[in-house]
This record gives C-alpha cells, structure tokens and sequence, in this order.
C-alpha cells in the first residue's frame, strides 16, 4: 500500500518542479532589459581638432593654391604679367622662356643658371650672354664646341645646336629669358624677327661655334 502511494506521488513531484522551472525562467526574462542599440561618444577633445584642422586647412589652400588657370601647365609666367595686359604683350608672351629653358638647358647649366663648375658653363653674369645677343642666339641655334672662358674659368666641352627643334619665337623667348631673368641678368630682349634673322644669315652653317668663331662675330 505504501509503495503504491510513493508511485503515484513521484510524477506529480516532477510535474510541479517543472513548472516552478519555468515560473523561475519566466520571471528572469521579464527583469533583464531589452537589449537597444547606442553610439560610443568620442572625447571632445578629438571633435575641436578635427574641426581646427579643417579650418586651417581651408585657411591655407587658400592663400597658396594660386588660380585655377592653365599657367601650370605651360612653364612659369613670365614676371609682370597681369591678366589685363594689352593683345601685344599676350602675343610677346605666348611661349614661355622659362618653359623653354627648364626643358632645354636647366639640366645642364641649372635652373638658376649658375651652371656646373668645371662642366658646363654658367650663363648667369656671362659675358657671351649679355653682350651681342647675335652670339647667345646663333649658339642656341648652332651648338657650341671646344674651350671657352667664362667667369675666368674654362670650360671645354660641347653644347647641342637647337634650330631644328626649336623655332624662332622659341629660341627668342628662351634668349630673352636668359638674358633677363638668370641671377642678375639685365640685358636686351630678343625678339623673334632678330632671330629669324640670324637663322637666315648663317643658315649653310653646319657645325657648332668655336669661341674664336664667336668672338669674332
């Protein structure tokens, strides 16, 4: 009779543990809190610099990015150019000497022209450049050979002629841009009819000047 009794309790016991498992999970997922989604704020030291950088970026682009114009692209302008200049001197201006020279002669005689000591000449205070432009010219044109003086030093070595690639308003503006703008240069400028000039006179000249050659000139 009592094993009876003690079968028949067990399943109940069983049934109400169940149930308090439940009631236990029930009342645990009512008191933990929803789970919701939030931004991790920055230290507000961070936001000021961002903003401070910005401003002194902006600030600084705009004094030194220069105008948005094609200049870059075509070499330096030439000093004392305005945008409001006359037609003349928009045509006098149309090739850049000093374009011409950073990809002609820079490599050689330096973009400041005080050339290499021992190698090549300087062309800045040159006497064969601010005296007779007819000589600076038809060494542009012809091509320099064997020693020449410059400065009290000799030099001895060749210089390329540039007729062929060059053309006259090229070869003009590249003398005028040596004459007047390398270091203290103050001489002449050299127009493009000069040079054309120079080119037809010595046009059956096939080899590059001497220096004797040019002094005689």
């Amino acid at each position: 009779m009592i094993d009876e009794k003690r079968q028949h309790d067990q399943p109940i016991q069983s049934e109400k543990n169940e149930v308090s498992t439940l009631a236990l999970h029930d009342d645990a997922m009512h008191e933990t809190a929803e789970p919701v989604e939030d931004t991790i704020k920055g230290p507000l030291w961070f936001y000021i610099f961002i903003v401070l950088s910005l401003v002194v970026g902006a600030f600084y682009l705009g004094r030194h990015m220069g105008s948005l114009d094609t200049a870059a692209h075509i070499g330096f302008l030439q000093a004392g150019g305005q945008p409001g200049q006359t037609q003349e001197g928009s045509s006098a201006s149309s090739v850049s000497g000093a374009a011409v020279f950073s990809s002609r002669c820079a490599s050689c005689h330096q973009a400041n022209g005080q050339g290499v000591p021992g190698v090549f000449p300087p062309l800045a205070g040159a006497e064969y450049v601010l005296e007779s432009p007819e000589v600076l010219v038809n060494i542009i044109l012809h091509g320099l050979t064997g020693e020449i003086v410059v400065a009290g030093k000799t030099y001895n070595g060749v210089m390329p002629p540039w007729g062929e690639q060059l053309d006259d308003e090229e070869v003009a503006a590249v003398a005028t841009y040596i004459r007047t703008e390398l270091g203290d240069n103050a001489a002449d400028k050299v127009d493009a009819a000069f040079v054309k000039q120079v080119r037809e006179r010595f046009k059956d000249r096939q080899t590059p000047w001497t220096a004797p050659e040019l002094e005689a000139l």
